[in-house]
């Protein structure tokens, strides 16, 4: 047995070996290159998981804005209940002047009258005349109301009847010169007398001599001017008690709203709304007599304006009507939808839907977004007699009455009527309604295009002379409104309770807004998406051009050496020099000044990073290619005549690749912490585009940073675990690249 076991071990040895072919599983299985670091790579348990984290970050930025159900510059509003300014008051402390009478005349008449006043009350006796000289002529204030606190007082000015230039008549008016006067005056001009008054017939010419001219005046038979405590507000008596009685035009309101064309008081009278050939409706009583003039009122909202690219926390909103190009066909396209009874309309390639209320209809977009409110104005008609409240000669005969205490007085042969309510007085005209309302007590509405009803302004005087706190009115709308009054140095300040559009700005996390929304009414977490668009490109852009740029001169500075090394080395040097914040500072300053637009910012950002960061990949890339170049290979490729460029971008340069993979993920991490330092020193990307660092500027206000986490927070947190992501993986391929690496 053993002898035979002996000989077959000889023949088995004397035996050919058997050869293996190359892909035989018996082999021993050696790892390319690549696999190896891949392999080295994954077990770094940190590097896994920044690629997990990045992984995470690059779909949440560029994939997670398509699942977002909002825009990433929609700014959300909200409607609330606050009060308001509406309207304002105060007893005249000051006289005002109706009629033509120049600033020099009324300080004269001011100090007048002022000199009889002792210890602020005014002496005055009725039909007390006062005379001064004002701009070259002659004045005389007659007393009408002799009150200690609110005279009135009217203005008699001189009438101008002749002019001589160098002693020849130029002018005079034959009304009232006639050819005896007219020879008195021109012996007076030829004797060349410095009198300045001549007497005709008990008549007292006054004579004021000039270089060239000479004019002759006598006193006006009609007052020039008035002087009164008293405001003059128009009436429409047919009106009144229809515009203070909230129930009719509650119900008128709802009618014109609806289309109806006939509604009745608590009396039963029925009235009718008309159309006018302007396209205005009035409303008229059952002999067709015109009471109130109902007009459209258009409020538009603020809308975003894409075509505004403004710094960020500027004022980027429009009136919706400039967004429009043609008001009156986006009106016709509404009223069209209105007319057949339809809930939406198209306007411009948009569809726009109706809200119909009783008093109003209100206009949204396809967003949902109010855009405008249309509700009616209802407005007194006008009466003959709208112009008496400027009318100078109609006041006069009112405020002598007033002094007088008459009831009636004259005016164009009619006869007017005046009732006394409390301090103010009511006029009444020759059909015996109400025209005029005669009161010391002044107002004003606080916004422009409010028209104030006569029933506020009798309540806001109620209220100012029973020092009330609270009263209620109907408004233009023919709305039933309450207000409030505030007393304030003698202003008396009437607030309402107004429905006003806000930015829904710092609103916490809700089921709309999971991480609620900005100071600017925007949805944080859709801001953060597009914020992460921004700042990974920035990063990747900005690494790019630095990788590129650093390769190039590192390349050939480390190849050539010599000279070349020399001059390229000092330009790395002279860019080392350049102080890197304080620059970003300056040139961020520049782009402000110059208006620069978001996208042109956003590029300039980038260039201006990639230009003040490449100097340190140079540096790394030199070095490496003067310890490659000296290697045997490179001599080789130098021995077999292979071109230089070749050399250095085949033979080299895929050597300092791995090196320059890990500074470039390094990088990365580092490149979005300076953007987002730049965004909260506010100089990074502006609005309408958005960053993390951007968002995170936020905070600058203390009241976002102790009461809005929810704004700043977030950003933070995703700029930091993006920087980990980076730099773990970063950590990872230095590792893994390491060729004395035992794992």
């Amino acid at each position: 047995m053993n002898k035979n076991k002996a000989e077959e071990l000889d023949l088995e040895q004397e035996a050919p070996q058997e050869q293996m072919s190359l892909d035989d599983s018996r082999r021993v299985k050696v790892l390319s290159p690549g696999m190896l670091v891949f392999k080295r790579f994954i077990r770094n348990k940190l590097a896994v998981v920044g690629i997990f984290i990045l992984v995470v970050m690059f779909l949440f930025s560029f994939l997670g804005p398509t699942f977002s159900p909002y825009d990433r510059d929609k700014v959300f509003k909200v409607e609330v209940q606050e009060s308001g300014d509406y309207a304002s008051g105060k007893i005249n402390t000051s006289p005002r002047f109706y009629g033509n009478l120049s600033a020099a005349a009324q300080t004269g008449v001011l100090h007048e009258i002022g000199t009889t006043s002792i210890m602020g009350s005014y002496v005055l006796r009725p039909n007390q005349e006062f005379n001064f000289d004002a701009d070259g002529q002659q004045y005389t204030i007659r007393v009408l109301n002799a009150s200690p606190t609110e005279p009135s007082c009217a203005i008699y000015g001189m009438q101008h009847i002749a002019t001589v230039r160098m002693g020849n008549l130029k002018f005079y008016d034959p009304s009232v010169v006639d050819s005896d006067m007219l020879d008195v005056i021109r012996q007076h001009a030829e004797s060349k007398s410095e009198a300045t008054e001549i007497t005709y017939n008990d008549m007292t010419i006054s004579v004021i001599i000039g270089k060239v001219d000479t004019k002759y005046f006598i006193p006006s038979d009609q007052p020039v001017a008035l002087s009164t405590y008293n405001i003059y507000t128009n009436l429409n008596g047919k009106v009144t008690a229809l515009q203070s009685d909230p129930d009719f035009m509650g119900d008128l309101s709802k009618a014109v709203m609806s289309g109806l064309t006939e509604v009745q008081d608590v009396n039963g009278k029925l009235y009718t709304v008309v159309g006018a050939e302007d396209g205005t409706r009035k409303l008229v009583d059952a002999s067709g007599e015109e009471l109130f003039l109902i007009q459209r009122d258009l409020h538009y909202s603020l809308v975003d304006n894409p075509d505004v690219s403004v710094s960020e926390g500027a004022d980027s909103t429009v009136s919706f009507k400039e967004t429009i190009d043609s008001e009156n066909e986006f009106i016709s396209a509404m009223d069209t939808a209105l007319r057949n009874d339809e809930h939406s309309f198209t306007y411009d390639g948009k569809t726009y839907s109706l809200d119909e209320m009783e008093t109003e209809i209100r206009v949204l977009d396809s967003d949902n977004n109010l855009v405008l409110e249309v509700a009616n104005k209802f407005l007194p008609a006008p009466t003959p007699y709208e112009e008496y409240k400027e009318n100078l000669y109609f006041l006069f005969e009112l405020e002598s009455a007033i002094s007088s205490g008459q009831v009636l007085f004259m005016y164009n042969d009619d006869r007017f009527t005046m009732s006394r309510e409390g301090s103010d007085f009511i006029v009444s005209g020759p059909q015996g309604y109400e025209i005029l309302l005669a009161s010391d007590i002044a107002y004003g509405a606080n916004n422009v295009g409010t028209d104030l009803t006569v029933d506020f302004v009798k309540k806001l005087m109620g209220a100012i002379r029973n020092q009330e706190e609270k009263f209620s009115f109907v408004n233009e709308y023919g709305e039933y409104v309450s207000a409030e009054m505030n007393v304030n140095n003698g202003n008396c300040y009437v607030r309402t309770m107004q429905t006003k559009e806000l930015i829904n700005s710092r609103e916490g996390t809700s089921s709309e807004h999971v991480l609620g929304t900005d100071i600017f009414g925007m949805d944080v977490l859709t801001r953060l998406m597009y914020g992460g668009r921004v700042s990974l490109l920035v990063g990747f852009v900005v690494v790019f051009f630095e990788i590129i740029l650093g390769v190039l001169v590192g390349g050939f500075s480390g190849y050539f050496g010599g000279v070349t090394d020399t001059i390229l080395m000092r330009v790395v040097e002279l860019f080392n020099c350049i102080p890197f914040y304080p620059m970003l500072l300056i040139l961020g300053s520049v782009l402000d000044a110059q208006r620069a637009s978001s996208t042109s910012r956003l590029l300039l950002t980038m260039v201006i990073l990639g230009v003040l960061s490449w100097t340190g990949v140079a540096r790394i890339v030199r070095g490496q290619i003067l310890s490659l170049r000296e290697q045997d290979f490179m001599v080789a490729t130098e021995s077999t005549g292979i071109r230089t460029s070749r050399r250095i971008f085949k033979h080299l340069i895929p050597n300092v690749m791995p090196l320059l993979i890990v500074e470039a993920t390094q990088s990365l991490g580092s490149i979005i912490l300076t953007e987002a330092t730049l965004g909260y020193l506010g100089l990074g990307v502006k609005y309408p585009m958005v960053s993390w660092g951007s968002i995170v500027n936020q905070a600058t206000d203390m009241q976002v940073m102790s009461t809005a986490w929810w704004i700043w927070i977030p950003a933070g947190l995703l700029i930091l675990t993006t920087v980990l992501g980076f730099n773990f993986v970063g950590d990872g391929l230095r590792d893994a690249f390491d060729p004395k690496m035992k794992r």
